[in-house]
């Protein structure tokens, strides 16, 4: 074991706030002054109101900041999760349109400058919420001395909504990416008001898994969110495909869900109707696998997000963007079966055969297996690593981990199953306890991740040497028992997902030639 890994072991359980007479701490906001709960060396502030609840007539507007309040706001608990689906677990999670709120964890605030990860949390954009990151406890890396933000976004339809109406109301301003104009609005208040907290506004880290990811994907191609953060770390986001979808598209989608809850009309009248809805209703209103994306609204988004990418027209700032071996993991959520990869995507499967059994015979099942982690998952990463290293320093990674008593029975690393170990101390993922390997695993991960943050590069002492990503090159850090960066990772494979990009959108990207 390295030798700078070992003193990060002992600080990987997670940290209790549980106890009795907790200690308070107030911190004055540019709206208010908060009270939050010290234990274990941290302040933590949960529910604090970033934005104003879009609710009644406010519902599918832009975000506004949050009104002024007197007197000391309580911070101690949760605020409600954004409306969603009841999940097993989560049941009792109260839910409330009223939602725009941030979560606050500091290790010292009173401290100056401290560095910052803002967490958006995944989801497929129709369930989480802001909570997830610190339900467990306060992560570990809190404790090194960073500032940790979680905020909620508008979910599902609430998030995502395009219609006729709406796009007449905004008379050519940005419209239908309310969850984005949230996760904006959140990190203008982290900009006015972390250093509160102890961090260091220059220095904030964005950065989240799946849909969290997306988000990130979004946040950095977004010429509204400019200026916001510092660094970016994108976990499993995808971005090549089903990244992004027209306005034009987006308002027949938003359309068709109208007819479902009964209000068909287009016009002004019918958007007041369904702004009239019943939460319960909005979220009937969309069953089956969740299908929300981000939409080219033409101010928010200009164009589809990896032709932002692949022009230079995004934020350059020092980016980690990685995935997991086994991001078929989540199809099921997803509902992208075979059938539905023909379908919907035009993906030919069995033409697939000559590149995904070029280094030998493969099943049907595992090669779908394949098909469908490089699809969405793989490909983005690679080909986004490749285009945003143009422009700034990057650093790509596949995770293919298995904790020890998974080890055996999963194909590898499943969806998100490199996050915990970022953020999990001592439990990750389904692991009650996990081994001595599984530690240390979660100790390089985290101690990458605070390099990145503190200093904009993953790499430290002791550590496995990870390289920079080179324009139009693949070649990630493969972080697994044996943990080195590979050429030309998976070339055979991803070249075809590659090609059919280049194919529908006229335009080169110029993978795997060394540009």
């Amino acid at each position: 074991m390295k030798r700078a890994i070992k003193p990060f072991l002992a600080a990987l359980c997670t940290l209790s706030l549980t106890g009795n007479a907790l200690a308070q701490t107030v911190v004055q906001t540019d709206l208010g002054k908060v009270r939050g709960v010290d234990a274990d060396g941290i302040s933590l502030f949960k529910g604090i109101p970033y934005a104003m609840p879009p609710v009644g007539d406010l519902r599918w507007r832009p975000t506004r900041a949050a009104k002024l309040w007197k007197g000391v706001r309580d911070a101690r608990d949760f605020g409600p999760i954004c409306p969603q689906p009841t999940r097993p677990g989560k049941a009792d999670d109260p839910q409330s349109e009223d939602c725009l709120t941030v979560n606050v964890a500091t290790p010292d605030a009173k401290g100056a400058k401290l560095p910052v990860i803002v967490v958006m949390h995944g989801g497929a954009f129709f369930v989480g919420s802001n909570r997830e990151v610190l339900e467990g406890g306060v992560p570990s890396i809190v404790r090194r001395g960073v500032v940790l933000v979680a905020p909620n976004y508008r979910l599902g339809r609430l998030g995502f909504f395009a219609h006729p109406a709406l796009t007449a109301e905004a008379r050519g301003q940005a419209t239908g990416n309310f969850w984005l104009m949230d996760e904006i609005a959140a990190l203008q208040w982290v900009k006015r008001n972390i250093a509160k907290f102890g961090g260091d506004p220059s220095n904030v880290t964005i950065m989240g898994c799946s849909a969290g990811g997306s988000s990130i994907n979004s946040l950095v191609a977004s010429p509204e969110a400019r200026g916001l953060f510092a660094k970016a770390s994108v976990h499993s986001g995808g971005g090549l495909f089903n990244a992004t979808r027209p306005l034009k598209k987006a308002e027949e989608q938003g359309l068709a869900f109208a007819g479902r809850v009964g209000v068909p009309s287009a016009n002004a009248a019918g958007l007041a109707r369904l702004r009239a809805l019943p939460v319960d209703s909005i979220l009937a209103g969309d069953p089956g696998a969740p299908d929300h994306g981000a939409i080219i609204d033409g101010r928010l988004l200009p164009a589809a997000i990896p032709i932002l990418y692949n022009q230079g027209k995004v934020a350059r700032v020092p980016m980690i963007i990685g995935s997991t071996s086994n991001e078929a993991s989540i199809f099921g959520l997803m509902g992208f079966d075979r059938a539905k990869l023909e379908q919907r995507f035009g993906i030919d499967v069995e033409a697939l055969k000559g590149a995904y059994q070029a280094d030998g015979p493969i099943g049907e099942a595992e090669m779908l297996r394949q098909v469908q982690t490089d699809f969405i998952f793989t490909s983005a990463a690679m080909a986004t690593a490749a285009m945003a290293a143009r422009g700034a320093p990057i650093w790509s990674y596949h995770f293919d981990y298995v904790d020890t008593a998974q080890r055996g029975s999963l194909p590898g690393a499943s969806h998100c199953a490199d996050w915990p170990y970022l953020f999990g101390g001592a439990r990750f993922g389904a692991v009650q306890s996990p081994s001595v390997e599984d530690r240390t695993m979660a100790a390089m991960m985290q101690a990458y991740l605070y390099d990145f943050v503190t200093k904009g590069d993953p790499n430290g002492r002791g550590l496995p040497e990870w390289p920079r990503t080179a324009p139009g090159t693949i070649d990630p850090l493969v972080i697994g028992t044996r943990t080195r960066a590979i050429p030309n990772f998976r070339q055979q494979q991803l070249q075809p997902w590659f090609a059919k990009w280049e194919k529908e959108n006229g335009m080169a990207l110029g993978m795997g030639k060394g540009q």
